[in-house]
């Protein structure tokens, strides 16, 4: 049984991991800031063995916690942005802080995730992993699908609409989204102990879809009603979509970075290593929706 600790469980990746990471051959630590809002907030049952921890601030629980035999450590970036300064060194004070309670666990594997939107501005995370003299992998992944994960909750909004207004040039585009739950398998899957050692590899999805189809391929899967669409210019699709649709700020600022950011990523460095067969998008959508 290979023994993990995670961390970055505020985050969408790192909060249902903390219910789909874990199985019989792969047992799962997760670390929280705050156990009980973590608890209201996760909608899915827990697996992982959770504890309440501060990266940031330290304190009692750090300096306390102990965990034996383990593999390795999973981080999930926690960071809105590091293309911002304060968010950047927040970053990787917890980073630093995740990598000394691994390594005072006999540890000294770690597994950094982070996003497509990251992949100009790792330079500080890669540096800081090198001084600490750990053996670390960043991961760069595309956008995931599935249940309550930015694309599903834009879709979710639009689907209750009769009238779906579009700029053509998102509804034309092209991506490959990751299945989310095809990611915690990969990460099972992977021989970490012994491959990818000082190196940066990507993951990205195998099938290349369009927003429109993958917001039908949603529909098919939740409602059989009829849309009737709209095209509309730069100016209105944004004005549209958070007044008319009800989607908040947030939501969109999300959307915007996966439409700047996402592109068709090389899976060929870790499939050289190691065969994985993705879930077909169609099956996954009605699956994880």
């Amino acid at each position: 049984m290979k023994k993990v600790l995670i961390s970055g469980l505020n985050t969408y990746l790192g909060r249902r991991a903390s219910c789909y990471l874990q199985t019989k051959d792969f047992d799962v630590t997760g670390l929280v800031r705050n156990l009980s809002i973590f608890n209201k907030i996760v909608k899915e049952k827990v697996t992982a063995k959770l504890f309440e921890l501060d990266l940031l601030r330290k304190g009692p629980a750090y300096d306390n916690f102990q965990i034996s035999d383990l593999n390795f450590g999973i981080y999930f970036t926690q960071v809105p942005s590091l293309d911002n300064d304060i968010q950047l060194q927040l970053e990787l004070l917890g980073l630093r802080n995740f990598v000394e309670i691994c390594k005072r666990a006999g540890n000294n594997r770690v597994i950094y995730v982070a996003r497509l939107m990251d992949e100009h501005f790792l330079d500080p995370v890669r540096n800081l992993l090198e001084a600490l003299r750990v053996q670390y992998t960043i991961v760069v992944k595309s956008s995931v699908i599935g249940k309550e994960s930015v694309l599903n909750r834009i879709f979710s909004k639009l689907a209750k609409k009769q009238t779906v207004f579009y700029w053509n040039w998102v509804a034309s585009l092209k991506f490959h989204p990751l299945p989310l739950l095809d990611v915690y398998r990969w990460l099972r899957e992977m021989p970490w102990e012994s491959n990818f050692i000082s190196e940066v590899i990507y993951l990205g999805g195998h099938e290349e879809v369009t927003f429109r189809n993958l917001f039908y391929q949603f529909l098919s899967s939740t409602s059989n009603s009829q849309k009737r669409e709209i095209g509309v210019n730069k100016f209105f699709a944004k004005l549209l979509l958070s007044r008319f649709n009800d989607i908040n700020k947030e939501d969109i600022d999300e959307f915007r970075r996966v439409l700047y950011y996402e592109k068709n990523v090389d899976n060929s460095t870790w499939q050289k290593v190691q065969t994985f067969e993705f879930t077909p998008l169609k099956a996954y959508v009605s699956m994880d929706t």
